[in-house]
């Protein structure tokens, strides 16, 4: 399962989660700029499973036009966001993003089980972390050996770490050669990259929490992706940020808390350049294509 990158550290062992069988069902299932640093996570844990232009006016004179364009987008500064606890954090899919969710930004419903994961903290200052993987795909023995979508949500201490995490996250994958690129989910800064013939990946961090969101090119790729996972980003954050305290948009924009860098190079302080691994709790594992978590 893909997360974030850490300062390398020895993972906590991980406890055996209690986990039902998963059924098979029909399913509805950020990254700041270079300069903004943005991710998610750490881990090991236990998991459970569920079903899962311009017109001419009329009766203007001729050659009189009028133009509209859409009202700017409100921007926000991440470093400002809403604080999240450890009793915050979801403790299922749903808390995340739901099938309806899926649904709507996948015009179908999305094949295959949930599987969630809550786990504790194992990177400095970090609150806790869960993850669900959407569109899982089992083999006999109920081994998970693929999924569609990974939703990543982490909390930490403050604001600065959160960032930090993001920052080695988006710097790693930039140092593999991967593309990426500055978008806005709702105002929120956060970073959209792609894998060379792999997946979509969205990195972003707001107040004290980080997001990573992963489509595998098998479910959908090219500017279709990138549709997709904004959609599904614009629903996990109103989704885990509806119970925190609201945030102001800024006037001129998102603007880097201090220390904000570009993105960190693989060897860089900051940055892993060989994230170490942790399969998922309760038998299962993650797909082969996604890192592992440190």
């Amino acid at each position: 399962m893909r997360t974030l990158t850490t300062p390398a550290q020895a993972p906590a062992p991980a406890p055996t989660p209690a986990r039902r069988t998963l059924t098979r069902i029909a399913v509805l299932g950020v990254a700041c700029s270079a300069a903004l640093a943005l991710a998610a996570c750490g881990g090991g844990g236990s998991g459970s499973a569920k079903k899962s232009s311009s017109n001419t006016a009329a009766g203007s004179s001729p050659g009189a036009q009028t133009s509209s364009s859409p009202s700017p987008q409100p921007s926000f500064d991440p470093a400002a966001g809403p604080m999240m606890t450890a009793a915050q954090l979801p403790k299922n899919c749903a808390g995340l993003v739901t099938d309806a969710d899926m649904q709507l930004a996948l015009g179908n419903p999305l094949n295959g089980g949930d599987y969630f994961q809550p786990f504790a903290p194992t990177a400095a200052k970090q609150l806790g972390r869960v993850v669900c993987q959407y569109g899982v795909v089992q083999d006999n023995s109920g081994k998970i050996t693929s999924n569609q979508v990974e939703i990543q949500l982490a909390a930490y201490a403050d604001a600065a770490t959160a960032q930090s995490h993001g920052a080695a996250t988006v710097g790693t994958l930039a140092g593999q050669g991967d593309q990426y690129a500055q978008i806005s989910v709702g105002g929120h800064p956060a970073t959209y990259v792609t894998e060379a013939g792999k997946d979509a990946i969205l990195v972003m961090y707001d107040g004290n929490r980080t997001y990573l969101i992963t489509t595998q090119e098998a479910l959908v790729k090219g500017d279709d992706a990138k549709a997709f996972t904004l959609k599904i980003a614009q629903a996990l954050y109103k989704h885990t940020t509806a119970n925190l305290p609201a945030t102001t948009p800024t006037s001129g924009g998102a603007t880097p808390s201090a220390g904000a860098s570009t993105p960190a190079t693989p060897g860089a302080p900051g940055a892993s350049s060989s994230p170490s691994g942790t399969a998922p709790a309760g038998g299962s594992s993650a797909p082969p294509s996604s890192p592992a978590a440190d």
